[in-house]
This record gives C-alpha cells, structure tokens and sequence, in this order.
C-alpha cells in the first residue's frame, strides 16, 4: 500500500513538471492514461533515479518496451513536430490507423521553417532545466522531512526550511518560483508530495510524507 502511495506521488510529481503532458509526444494526459518510463530501460541497467523517469501515455511505454534511448529518439525525430503523435503511432483499443493520413503528416514536417525548429528547442531544455529543479526541491523536502522522522521528532513548517538548509545552503523558494515557502509546502501538498496536518499549537502544520 505504501508502495503505491510513493509511485503515485513519484508519477504525479513528474506528471506536473512535465505540464500535464506525454514527454515523447506533448498530448495533455489523463492521470489514468499516464505511467512511468524508464529513459534507458532497467533491462538495459536503467535505474529508477528522478533523471532516467518519464511519464508518457501507457500506449507509448508499452510500444517502446525495452527500446533504447537511441531507438526512441529516432522515432521522436521523426514524428516530433506531428500533434498528438501517441493517438496516432500507439494504436487505443479498437482503433484503426488510417497509415495514409500518417503519412501524409509525416511529409508536412518537411514545411517547418529552421527557426520554428530552434525555438521549439529552446522551449522544451528550458522545460526539462524547471523540471530538474522542482524535483531537486521536492527531493531536498522529502529529505528533511526523513531527518526529522529518524531524530524521532515531528517535522514541523516552522523548522522544515532551517533543515533544508542544512541539506542545501543554497536553497531558496525564490529560485523554484515561489514568493513564500508556505506556498512552496502547499504546492508539495497539492502535488501529493506531501500532507500537511495542523499541529496543536500555534499556526504551524506538521508535514508528513
């Protein structure tokens, strides 16, 4: 049951950063439809670091199986800049694909202008570099929050960040794109990275995981 509970966290965490959407094919995703992909597969001595997981539409995962990152992106490649891509390479249950309308997008790639291209680029690395950052800020809290727990102690709002600290001196709410760190934990929360329960005295709340 724990178990469960961390992949979901895990899934929704990477679901967020990723926009809400697949990270082969950019098609908005429903949380039922969405799973976690091994980047190098862990047939291939893949592990299970924030770094190497994705989350894609279950089609897609269960098309690629035990590609390799080199085989995936050839056919990102190809069929990066068609929308909804997924729908369409990764066949749905009783779904027919029309090849020759595939086709036909597949030859519209070769309309894109080079500067099209290029900012569509620069737009997904700045997406990843946020990406990166957010679950560097979600794994120093859940960090803290364990540190708390093996000193035997409640983690409480009002000392999470002096622990964080400790972890990373460099931290700030600021660089993650909050004004608060209280904003900073209710986002964890609605992200489910986290709950939040009142603590019995003053304002605080005491985090759990």
């Amino acid at each position: 049951m724990m178990e469960n509970k961390q992949a979901m966290k895990k899934l929704n965490a990477l679901l967020f950063n990723q926009g809400g959407k697949c990270f082969y094919c950019d098609a908005v995703l429903d949380i039922q439809e969405a799973t976690v992909d091994h980047v190098i597969p862990q047939s291939k001595g893949g592990t299970n670091d924030l770094d190497n997981l994705v989350v894609c539409c279950k089609y897609a995962n269960h098309a690629f199986r035990d590609y390799s990152p080199k085989q995936k992106l050839a056919v990102i490649k190809q069929l990066s800049s068609i929308s909804s891509v997924c729908q369409k390479i990764f066949p749905r249950e009783e779904q027919v694909i029309d090849s020759k309308s595939v086709e036909v997008e597949k030859e519209s790639l070769t309309a894109h202008q080079p500067e099209k291209l290029e900012k569509k680029t620069q737009a997904k690395a700045k997406q990843k570099k946020t990406t990166r950052a957010i679950s560097t800020a979600y794994h120093l809290l859940l960090q803290a929050v364990e540190l708390f727990e093996e000193e035997g102690k409640e983690a409480v709002s009002s000392q999470i960040k002096s622990k964080i600290l400790k972890l990373k001196p460099s931290f700030k709410e600021s660089d993650y794109g909050f004004r608060q760190f209280n904003k900073f934990l209710l986002h964890a929360q609605d992200e489910k990275i986290i709950t939040l329960e009142k603590h019995k005295k003053g304002n605080n709340y005491v985090i759990k995981k």
